[in-house]
């Protein structure tokens, strides 16, 4: 019994000492983000950073409100900056407080209630939008999808050192940009974030959105293998023939996507110094290299060699 107690009180210890870490970097980060709150009585939308070329913006209320059935384009990192966000999926709530990062997924019909704090009467939010621009970049740095459900049970986040210092850099340039640099470091700053939340639960559904990305980002990380569509169905938890049908109705199929994908590597490689004509074959999955000097005089209007020569 003696041990028993003795486990529990250190299992306690160890929740209580997590809760005060989490609770102190919810503090630096409200801290790192105030240089981008607005000013007192503002309402609405309020971008940053629109002229660098990254979608981030606050949101200002002083009213409780809910938005019924939404539906986001694209997938989107929050913080809270006062007051409470509530996001209900059916009849689930996630509540988080200032201070807990949380993403919300593209294409998932949700309500978003935005409460103002009692004692200021304010509500404040900063987002960033994970557009397509980001999401094709963060794919080719991770290489493919990170693991995890792409729909994780819990949209909330759990805050590292490294995360609050990533925010810290992004507020600092999105608050005060040098026009010569300002795009290239506003979306560097936002790209260290993203890729670290690719390591969390949510980072599957930041990096894929729709069945044909989702399926894209399979076949990107490695053209040269010989997929079939139960294989990546699979890797997606439905069905060979759910996916046929969720691509045809997306304007598009299986076999489309692994050549574009395939056309897309070969086009790199071919034009890029220090790879053959073969290697790049191999590298987009074709063993012959006939058949795959008719592909490339297809999707790129020049055979292989061609290519290869002007780079």
């Amino acid at each position: 019994m003696g041990l028993v107690r003795f486990a529990a009180q250190a299992d306690g210890r160890r929740i209580m000492t997590s809760h005060a870490t989490q609770n102190s970097l919810r503090t630096l980060l409200l801290q790192r983000l105030a240089k981008l709150s607005a000013p007192s009585g503002v309402n609405g939308t309020v971008p940053h950073g629109a002229e660098s070329g990254v979608n981030v913006f606050g949101y200002c209320v002083q009213v409780c409100e809910r938005f019924a059935r939404s539906r986001l384009a694209h997938p989107a990192v929050v913080v809270v900056l006062s007051g409470t966000k509530e996001v209900w999926r059916g009849d689930v709530v996630q509540r988080f407080p200032p201070g807990v990062p949380f993403a919300i997924p593209a294409g998932m019909e949700i309500d978003l209630v935005n409460i103002p704090d009692p004692q200021s009467g304010r509500y404040e939010s900063l987002c960033i939008t994970v557009d397509t621009s980001l999401r094709q970049i963060l794919r080719a740095k991770l290489g493919g999808l990170p693991n995890g459900s792409s729909i994780p049970a819990s949209f909330g986040i759990t805050l590292s050192a490294d995360l609050v210092e990533a925010y810290g850099h992004a507020a600092s340039v999105l608050a005060n940009p040098v026009a010569e640099i300002a795009e290239a470091v506003a979306q560097h700053r936002i790209l260290e974030i993203l890729l670290l939340l690719s390591g969390t639960q949510v980072g599957r559904m930041l990096v894929a959105v729709d069945r044909t990305e989702q399926v894209e980002a399979i076949i990107y990380a490695d053209p040269s293998h010989p997929w079939l569509v139960g294989e990546v169905a699979g890797a997606l938890g439905i069905g060979a023939s759910t996916l046929r049908r969720q691509l045809k109705q997306a304007g598009t199929s299986f076999r489309e996507i692994c050549l574009a994908a395939r056309m897309a590597t070969a086009g790199a490689l071919l034009s890029a110094p220090g790879y053959s004509v073969t290697q790049a074959a191999q590298a987009a999955g074709y063993s012959s290299r006939s058949h795959f000097a008719r592909q490339v005089r297809t999707a790129h209007g020049v055979p292989p060699a061609r290519l290869r020569s002007a780079a």
